[in-house]
């Protein structure tokens, strides 16, 4: 039936399946199984004879798919992650058949991580640089593009070896990048090249995901509740301004 993921009701798909809601499109997800699967009517009202019709816009690669992104500003820029670490991309995501290449192989430093994707993150400033975190207790889980996927920067070489599951960069600030480890929260303010540890809030637990309320970065973690730090944009004098940490749950 049109109104079912087949991947989902075959279970093909993760136990914690990625849905991505299009930025750009509020009737627009994206769910990822073995196949990509796209609705275009998400606010249909389920029922047991109707609901949103769902097509398969990728088919099956290497793996189940762990993680999507759809650009802010151009739905057709879509990126998907798998569980053995490949990333694969496309420029036409709204055609009724988009064009996929694999792009985690390219350019003169590919990424080297056959491992876990947790998520893909497209920055709002530039289109073409996007940031990539995988799992596994070893160096080399954040990477970078400042090109579309044609060149990769292993930047997470002086984190802790430990997994990565959470990814964003200030709303405000394009050079401001944070990951979510599984020993906590570490900022840099030169895209990557440097890291320290925040020493704010929720201290060296694991982190499960990470996103903002304006200014304020939201930290959820794994069995400490949710924590908010706020993070102002200008600063007199450079770098960033003092922070406000509290827990919100």
């Amino acid at each position: 039936m049109p109104f079912q993921i087949p991947d989902a009701f075959n279970q093909r798909a993760l136990f914690i399946a990625p849905f991505v809601l299009d930025p750009n499109e509020p009737n627009r997800i994206l769910a990822g199984g073995e196949s990509l699967w796209r609705t275009n009517d998400a606010r249909t009202p389920n029922t047991p004879a109707n609901g949103p019709r769902w097509s398969r816009i990728k088919p099956p690669a290497n793996g189940r798919i762990s993680a999507v992104a759809v650009t802010p500003g151009n739905s057709d820029r879509v990126w998907v992650g798998y569980e053995a670490g490949g990333i694969w991309r496309t420029s036409n995501g709204t055609a009724v058949t988009p064009t996929w290449s694999q792009v985690n192989g390219q350019g003169s430093n590919p990424i080297v991580a056959n491992r876990f994707c947790h998520q893909i993150f497209v920055s709002p400033h530039d289109p073409d640089t996007v940031l990539v975190v995988y799992g596994g207790f070893t160096t080399g889980n954040v990477w970078r593009t400042d090109d579309g996927g044609s060149n990769w920067a292993n930047i997470g070489g002086m984190l802790p070896a430990a997994p990565v599951r959470a990814v964003t960069i200030h709303p405000g600030n394009a050079d401001w990048f944070y990951i979510g480890s599984e020993v906590g929260v570490f900022a840099s303010e030169d895209r990557g090249v440097t890291w320290s540890p925040t020493n704010e809030g929720p201290a060296n637990v694991s982190i499960d995901d990470l996103f903002w309320m304006q200014t304020m970065l939201v930290c959820v973690t794994h069995g400490r509740g949710l924590f908010s730090l706020d993070i102002p944009v200008v600063v007199a004098g450079g770098g960033q301004d003092a922070a406000d940490t509290q827990e919100i749950v």
